[in-house]
């Protein structure tokens, strides 16, 4: 038989919502001051009123530009290695090094050259950014060669498949 003192005995209370709601607080408080402490042992704090979108603004306009000469290269239309049926068209111009001079007879070799290159591309290798990235690499150390160091960069301004 039950007794009366068995049946009274009294569960265990949940805690409040209160103080869950105030547990939660403390602890974001010292996981917030945790990683402000970390980031700045690490040298990782950035100004106030300062950000990514800052940080773009604050590098001067000129560090974009083409110091030399802008030649652009008459549009390449040719087929890719794999698969032969997809055509590709590249617009791409060079820009010279501050002195040196392109002529149109170099500028030809270049773009003849770059035609030859494409004709070797696998489809899959244009793939993406990073694709494209490689393949501005590629064609801008074809045009140095070419050129015998004449040329600065390779800028590409449109590239189409079909």
């Amino acid at each position: 038989m039950s007794t009366l003192a068995e049946d009274t005995t009294p569960s265990p209370k949940a805690p409040s919502s209160v103080a869950l709601i105030a547990a939660v607080v403390v602890l974001t408080l010292v996981a917030a001051a945790g990683g402000w402490f970390l980031g700045s042992q690490l040298g990782l704090s950035v100004p106030a009123g300062q950000g990514t979108a800052s940080a773009d603004k604050s590098r001067p306009a000129s560090a974009d530009m083409p110091s030399g000469n802008v030649v652009a290269l008459k549009p390449i239309l040719t087929n890719v290695k794999i698969p032969q049926d997809v055509w590709i068209r590249l617009e791409a111009g060079v820009v010279a090094k501050p002195g040196e001079k392109i002529s149109d007879e170099l500028a030809a070799t270049i773009a003849g050259d770059f035609m030859a290159f494409l004709r070797t591309v696998n489809l899959m290798q244009l793939r993406g950014a990073a694709g494209l990235e490689y393949l501005r690499m590629d064609l801008q150390e074809r045009a140095r060669m070419r050129s015998e160091g004449k040329i600065e960069k390779v800028y590409i301004w449109a590239l189409v498949m079909e």
